[in-house]
């Protein structure tokens, strides 16, 4: 397995929850809502540091030149932590209207990221780093 298929199975799960605690809000669910969030937010959190952490360090070092796109991945996983907190204190008053009028912007945010990770930067550490390695350190997170 190379990086990109790892990663990418990674965001499909965080995917799976998000849709799922959507839905469990869009009925009024807060009470399972709130610790669906929860789990979604480490998901996140997790996910953002195995690049932040490991993959970005490690690219970063091996890259002397040409494209690097780490920083803007840095940066839009910094719009989402931001996104996430106010969705927490939108669940956190049961505020359903605000926390799906957030979600919309983290679903659009997310895709976009993505995307971007999927098509180039994941394959930009495949291509300059030995992919099981990285797997294994982020594995660590």
């Amino acid at each position: 397995m190379n990086v990109n298929e790892f990663m990418t199975n990674d965001h499909r799960a965080c995917d799976e929850q998000f849709a799922n605690l959507e839905n469990m809000i869009d009925q009024g669910n807060f009470d399972n809502g709130i610790s669906m969030f929860e789990e979604f937010h480490e998901h996140m959190i997790k996910h953002f540091d195995m690049e932040e952490k490991v993959m970005f360090p490690m690219f970063n070092e091996a890259q002397s030149e040409g494209c690097n796109p780490t920083q803007v991945m840095i940066m839009e996983h910094n719009q989402m932590r931001a996104l996430l907190n106010k969705m927490k204190s939108a669940i956190q008053v049961k505020d359903k209207n605000s926390f799906l009028g957030l979600s919309e912007n983290l679903m659009f945010l997310v895709q976009q990221h993505n995307m971007k990770e999927e098509q180039i930067m994941y394959n930009l550490v495949d291509n300059a780093l030995d992919s099981q390695e990285v797997i294994n350190k982020m594995n660590e997170i």
